[in-house]
């Protein structure tokens, strides 16, 4: 008779644990695509920002955002209906920036890129936990150099999966390289 007693405990003790382990949470982005727009400014559409000749075209910074993204296994989508996740990522067009400079004369401020990014999250799930927005500045290091659309790009994709999954894998956060 104690065989008996014990064995329906053990089963509802090891019921109890299993009821208690967390649900592992779905990672943004991976098994419904995000929606992600690209807002150039009011009124600004990308035709109306023609490329630079050192910088490259802001469509670089959409593919290569994009691109980035993907390689995270991450899925953006421009038009997702479906999706729990939207990120909005307001680019900054800036002009006058430093083109070449060259010791000893005036320096070329004819050229034109983003100069900052700030990408806004929200979800349409309650208990999904996201960040509300990040800002990331178009520097190198400490100088006064920029980096080109496609280099923006990829910096803006790597911070934004840093953000949603890459911090709490403990990854290294990125940095702007020129």
């Amino acid at each position: 008779m104690r065989v008996l007693v014990g064995i329906p405990i053990a089963l509802v003790c090891a019921s109890v644990l299993q009821a208690q382990e967390p649900a592992a949470a779905s990672i943004p982005c991976h098994t419904n695509p995000c929606a992600l727009i690209v807002d150039w400014g009011v009124g600004k559409a990308l035709s109306d920002m023609p490329p630079d000749r050192k910088y490259g075209a802001p469509a670089d910074f959409d593919k290569s955002l994009r691109a980035t993204l993907q390689s995270h296994g991450m899925t953006a989508a421009t038009s997702a209906p479906d999706s729990k996740v939207s990120i909005r990522v307001q680019a900054t067009y800036k002009t006058r920036v430093l083109c070449e400079d060259m010791p000893g004369t005036t320096p070329d401020r004819s050229c034109a890129t983003i100069g900052e990014a700030i990408a806004n999250f929200a979800s349409s799930e309650s208990g999904e936990k996201l960040p509300t927005s990040i800002r990331m500045t178009n520097r190198c290091g400490a100088s006064g150099a920029v980096m080109s659309m496609k280099q923006f790009g990829k910096l803006v994709g790597d911070m934004i999966w840093y953000s949603l999954e890459g911090e709490q894998q403990k990854a290294a956060k990125p940095m702007g390289r020129c």
